[in-house]
């Protein structure tokens, strides 16, 4: 069997980028046959989405490795969540479709559904037509169905979570060794665009300190190009440290330090952040929005939810776990040993695998 993964790789690094990686090295573990066509068209992550600009024509130099269609028997990929991100597709999967080739389209994100409804008439006819020649898709979580029930029969819809990357995994008592419960140590890890909360956050410490809360917090991410100002807000934050973007043991052992995961985002394309299954794998109590996806991950058993774009509910829960550091520790020891039972990369790789050798 030969498969074509066709989507964005690192770098940059980021959800999309980072599962298109591992499944594609997971596969060829298990001996299958690997293509790619990676579409990442910038090493720079923008915090606008969807908006046209002429680099995005760069694009059409994938087509030329339209040939790698002809020697695959399944095609698998990663759209776009937009009227554009769904049309450069296009050429792969209707070429797939008239050489009979199984195709399966995995929507990496929350955002299609609602894109869908707002697009214009005819837009909508092309976008329509576009994903119904997939055979298959794959959403994150139950409550994302509905993103491809306009497109395709249930029975061709199907659920795979997210992952913890296995090479990040650290031994239990090496992660509890580590973190220490005195206090809050407030992680925030993520692409530093606005949608993702990074201002509710930051605004949150800065009333924490103003009020002499005992805390310390460390922000770990991408800045995008039109948002450089961020960095001297940070630095100007009494007990917050921005430590930049972080990849293997560094954000082993950033996610190690912590015991709070903080994530309020209402970002629009959000699916289900790889971000917040890794810091339940490294035994972190997770404060989020129930947006997306993201209920279907957490719930009051691992964390605790605030509402989107909401300073004061983040302070409250904050100040919450403050008084409640015993309930924190417990948390922290369930999420690390369920996390890492329900979201392996091994289980991710074989469900996807599950999938595409399903009839």
């Amino acid at each position: 069997m030969q498969v074509l993964v066709i989507g964005p790789f690192p770098e940059p690094i980021f959800g999309v980028s980072l599962s298109n990686m591992v499944l594609t090295n997971g596969l060829i573990r298990k001996g299958v046959k690997v293509k790619t066509i990676n579409t990442s068209s910038s090493k720079a992550i923008n915090s606008i989405q969807g908006e046209w600009n002429f680099k995005k024509l760069s694009f059409i130099k994938h087509y030329l490795q339209l040939y790698k269609v002809l020697t695959s028997d399944v095609i698998y990929c990663t759209t776009g969540q937009t009227f554009l991100g769904i049309l450069k597709y296009a050429p792969f999967v209707l070429l797939a479709k008239i050489l009979n080739r199984k195709s399966i389209v995995h929507v990496k994100g929350g955002y299609l559904k609602s894109s869908y409804e707002n697009m214009s008439y005819l837009k909508k006819i092309i976008s329509k037509f576009i994903l119904q020649l997939y055979s298959k898709g794959i959403v994150l979580s139950d409550s994302l169905r509905p993103l491809l029930d306009e497109f395709l029969d249930s029975e061709n819809i199907f659920i795979q979570h997210n992952f913890i990357q296995q090479s990040l995994i650290l031994p239990e008592k090496e992660v509890f060794k580590r973190k220490r419960f005195d206090s809050l140590k407030v992680i925030f890890l993520s692409n530093l665009i606005p949608e993702k909360g990074i201002y509710q956050f930051l605004d949150s410490l800065e009333y924490l300190n103003s009020k002499g809360t005992k805390f310390e917090a460390k922000i770990a991410g991408h800045i995008p190009n039109n948002h450089e100002s961020l960095k001297q807000r940070m630095h100007k934050i009494k007990n917050l440290e921005f430590i930049g973007v972080v990849q293997g043991n560094s954000k082993a052992d950033l996610l190690s330090w912590g015991n709070i995961f903080c994530l309020p985002t209402y970002y629009s394309m959000e699916g289900q952040p790889i971000s917040i299954l890794e810091a339940m794998g490294f035994g972190n109590l997770i404060v989020t929005t129930k947006h997306a996806g993201i209920p279907d991950v957490c719930n009051k058993k691992n964390g605790s939810f605030v509402e989107k774009g909401n300073v004061q509910s983040l302070v409250n829960e904050l100040n919450y776990l403050t008084n409640n550091m015993s309930w924190v520790k417990e948390t922290c020891r369930f999420n690390l040993t369920q996390a890492r039972k329900l979201y392996s990369e091994e289980a991710f790789v074989n469900g996807i695998l599950q999938i595409i050798k399903t009839k």
